[in-house]
């Protein structure tokens, strides 16, 4: 990378002092990089002036962190602190759709039966109840539940864990088990 302009060190420097024109002006240097770096992504509900807004951030935070005097480009450093960024940002919208993804499975073992609605309290009791007794379970138990509750085929789950039908049997069991005594135990 180049040593930075004279121009850039400037900006840099007023931004430094809170002047809010130069830092839009370097920020504008830069928009071609912006568009380049987060023209491949998608995070759902973020449209055109998010990005611009993230990237604006990451700007400002970038012109406090940078040394002139290191010998490298402010660009490359915008670029990849803005590419970081981004990283940050995808992983809290995955995270996000893992929590729904994962609330969505539970909703769908609610016995049909007894089914209440969702903005039922009898129905967030329920959703609470499961979500305590699925945090007992084994990584094989979980994965025998879900065989059970019909969200995982029989053939998928025992090569995922390399185990023999009569052993998800068993670990299927187990689950009825400690599901009878979780719901047993519980004061309600």
């Amino acid at each position: 990378m180049t040593k930075p302009t004279e121009r850039d060190t400037e900006l840099i420097t007023a931004v430094l002092n809170r002047d809010s024109d130069a830092l839009e002006i370097l920020f504008k240097t830069y928009l071609p990089m912006v568009y380049h770096t987060y023209a491949p992504y998608y995070i759902r509900l973020f449209e055109h002036e998010d990005w611009l807004q993230e990237a604006r951030l990451v700007c400002f935070e970038t012109c406090q962190r940078y040394d002139c005097h290191c010998g490298k480009s402010f660009g490359g450093f915008y670029k990849l602190r803005f590419q970081h960024h981004i990283d940050n940002l995808l992983r809290k919208e995955l995270a996000q759709k893992r929590r729904i993804d994962h609330q969505a499975l539970l909703c769908a073992q609610c016995p049909e039966k007894r089914a209440v609605g969702e903005n039922s309290a009898a129905y967030y009791q329920s959703q609470t109840m499961l979500m305590a007794y699925l945090e007992h379970l084994s990584p094989f138990e979980l994965m025998s539940f879900r065989v059970l509750s019909g969200t995982l085929a029989i053939d998928q789950a025992c090569q995922q864990f390399d185990c023999t039908l009569a052993q998800l049997e068993r670990g299927q069991s187990r689950c009825r088990t400690k599901l009878k005594q979780y719901y047993q135990n519980d004061p309600d």
